[in-house]
């Protein structure tokens, strides 16, 4: 049974949208955060949270903290290995938004078909997520701060009127909630910490790269038993890490394959031969998870 653990996960429709998830298991719960990354805007709609491991389905609410940011609390039945996804409930469309595995791709089309359907089965219970949502909500819009400015003043028997600005019963209230709307910038690189620990002590080092990229390094991650495999490096800027990269093999094509996101940027063994052997790289920053353009010689 895992105690912490995190991944990220991609977009369904190979867009630039990700998210990292957190998970933390105490042994009768697990508590989870979800952070959002290159979105415009929050999806509108209710988002839920899937689990698939051992054929089983699990489905959480998530609950609305910050911006880009949910959380969430599930029992402690999960397995060390399982797939998940982002389904956003959107009037009488239920729609996959994103997906990850914790080890490997994962099956997507079995996932998202088992989830979709069982969150079909369920989807009167909408208006208990949602019921979920308003009860974590801490953000007041001015109707409803000035509703709860007339019942101070009536418990206190405050004569002044709602733009007081010397009522310590208003003050004192209001402040409470400012402070814990009030969230530390997020970093993307912190958020994927561990995963990131993880696939670098326990994959085999893709030395050729770091010879050939200055101040970086990079792992060869397999991901089936035939062999196939992708690459993840970090280059740094002295002793911080300034991109987060991924790559696939191949040959080179006009085209990047669909499965990066981002700004592909082809990237050739041998320079003299630029149409032969080499990686399709991709990077994001690291504090930021946003997608870059980087040149690669």
């Amino acid at each position: 049974m895992f105690t912490k653990k995190s991944l990220v996960l991609s977009s369904v429709e190979d867009g630039p949208e990700k998210a990292v998830l957190t998970l933390e298991n105490d042994g009768e719960m697990i508590s989870g955060r979800l952070r959002l990354y290159n979105f415009i805007k929050e999806p509108d709609g209710i988002l839920s949270l899937g689990f698939l491991d051992e054929n089983r389905v699990k489905k959480c609410g998530l609950a609305r903290s910050g911006n880009m940011l949910f959380t969430f609390k599930t029992d402690s039945k999960l397995a060390d290995v399982f797939s998940c996804a982002v389904v956003n409930f959107l009037g009488a469309n239920v729609k996959p938004i994103l997906f990850g595995a914790s080890e490997g791709s994962g099956n997507i089309e079995d996932m998202l078909l088992r989830l979709e359907g069982d969150l079909l089965d369920e989807k009167p219970n909408v208006k208990k997520i949602e019921q979920s949502l308003d009860e974590n909500e801490i953000d007041y819009d001015d109707e409803v701060k000035a509703e709860i400015n007339r019942a101070i003043d009536k418990e206190f028997e405050c004569d002044c009127d709602d733009k007081c600005k010397n009522c310590k019963y208003k003050n004192s209230f209001f402040s409470i909630q400012e402070e814990e709307k009030i969230e530390e910038k997020p970093s993307f690189i912190g958020d994927i910490k561990g995963q990131i620990d993880d696939l670098f002590e326990n994959n085999p080092k893709e030395s050729f790269l770091e010879e050939m990229i200055p101040n970086s390094k990079w792992v060869r991650v397999e991901f089936d038993s035939e062999g196939d495999y992708y690459i993840l490096g970090l280059v740094y800027e002295g002793s911080k890490i300034k991109y987060v990269c991924y790559g696939v093999p191949g040959i080179y094509q006009k085209s990047p394959p669909k499965q990066l996101s981002g700004y592909p940027v082809w990237f050739p063994l041998d320079s003299e031969k630029r149409e032969s052997f080499g990686y399709w790289l991709t990077y994001q920053d690291a504090e930021s998870g946003e997608s870059v353009k980087a040149i690669v010689d």
